[in-house]
């Protein structure tokens, strides 16, 4: 039996929404498994600068062995944008890896701890980047999305964090569904209603963020809980292959 997730990064600009303004760059659950069969899970990674750019500001880092994979997308027009994504993809499978890989405290239930490892994850991301922009002001104002993705094989259970525009999805039984909600001025209007798909799609704003890693502001990840199946394929990926 085989499961499988990758992480995907391809470059597309972005900026922070303050007001709007024009960017700079702009189930149902499976039959139990039986007894002593052996659950493997595939992790892979890529990223292609693409045709439009000549900088590619997404990373991505994986842990095979805890089932983890992260990407983030520097935010284009400020700097850095390339160093913090790098900073925040390695900060936060540190943070991963050092907590999946701990024993549970008695009584604590596992997918309390996930959610709370991958909250920690998310944040400590953050504030590496806020540290190096401190110790280098000429970085300050350098920012990054990040998604997160962390499957515990012995139960099942997967524990997902993001912030910003870069996507989760999951392809099981043929359907490929959304896990991710986008941090960006024009989903909040698609919320509201205010705004179509098709008006969302072409938006000149569609790549404003509303929060993200690495300034002022303490984001709020967003941790999804949920199950893995046999065959479930799940992607990872930057906005610049969501907008191909």
């Amino acid at each position: 039996m085989f499961r499988e997730f990758s992480a995907v990064a391809g470059d597309a600009p972005k900026s922070l929404a303050s007001p709007p303004q024009r960017p700079r760059h702009p189930a149902q659950d499976a039959p139990s498994d039986p007894p002593n069969v052996l659950h493997l899970t595939s992790v892979f990674g890529m990223s292609d600068v693409g045709k439009t750019r000549t900088r590619n500001e997404d990373s991505w880092s994986l842990v095979p062995g805890l089932g983890a994979a992260v990407v983030a997308d520097g935010m284009g027009g400020h700097p850095g944008g390339d160093l913090a994504s790098r900073i925040a993809a390695d900060a936060a499978v540190g943070v991963l890896r050092e907590e999946f890989g701990a024993e549970s405290r008695p009584g604590e239930p596992l997918h309390e701890r996930m959610s709370a490892a991958m909250r920690r994850s998310v944040m400590s991301a953050h504030e590496a980047i806020r540290a190096r922009a401190e110790r280098e002001p000429e970085l300050d104002g350098m920012g990054t999305t990040l998604t997160a993705l962390a499957v515990d094989p012995a139960t099942d259970l997967f524990v997902l964090g993001n912030v910003g525009d870069s996507r989760a999805y999951r392809f099981r039984a043929g359907e490929l569904t959304r896990l991710t909600r986008d941090d960006t001025w024009v989903q909040e209007r698609l919320d509201a209603k205010r705004l179509t798909p098709e008006q969302a799609r072409r938006h000149p704003f569609a790549h404003l963020l509303t929060q993200c890693l690495g300034l002022e502001d303490t984001p709020k990840p967003r941790i999804t809980e949920g199950t893995v199946q046999v065959g479930d394929a799940y992607l990872l990926c930057s906005d610049g292959l969501v907008g191909m």
